[in-house]
């Protein structure tokens, strides 16, 4: 029995080192991706600032005028629209604050009513392709 003990106490002795060595290569291996990973972010990071710097920053101003050139409308018209249609629209909410009103009703009320109202159309701002010049504009 003394014998048998021995040997089991021996083999649980041998399990433990093993599992610290394994634990060890484990943390060694954690370690070495650590730092590679590490080494990327750096490369990566100093890749993107040569980037920014050969650009000059221009980049990002070119490309937002670009994309404020390609609008066909002006953003701003199109709020003031939208607010001038919906303050005369629509009933308060019963229950509700004095100017809460249905923005739903609203909203549907200002599409029929840009759908009702004629008027003339206003010129464009940008004469098209192919139009000739100083031809008068329809009535």
């Amino acid at each position: 029995a003394a014998e048998r003990e021995r040997r089991l106490q021996e083999r649980e002795r041998l399990i433990e080192e093993r599992r610290q060595e394994q634990a060890r290569l484990d943390a060694e291996e954690r370690r070495k991706e650590q730092e590679r990973w590490e080494q990327q972010q750096r490369e990566q990071e100093a890749a993107e600032r040569e980037r920014r710097e050969s650009r000059g920053g221009s980049g990002t101003a070119a490309e937002a005028a670009i994309l404020v050139s390609q609008r066909t409308q002006n953003p701003r018209e199109f709020f003031q629209q939208r607010e001038r249609s919906g303050s005369a629209s629509g009933p308060a909410l019963p229950g509700g604050p004095p100017g809460a009103r249905r923005p739903f009703l609203r909203y549907q009320r200002s599409l029929t009513e840009s759908a009702f109202i004629f008027r003339r159309p206003e010129p464009p701002q940008t004469p098209l392709p192919g139009a000739s010049r100083g031809a008068p504009l329809p009535s």
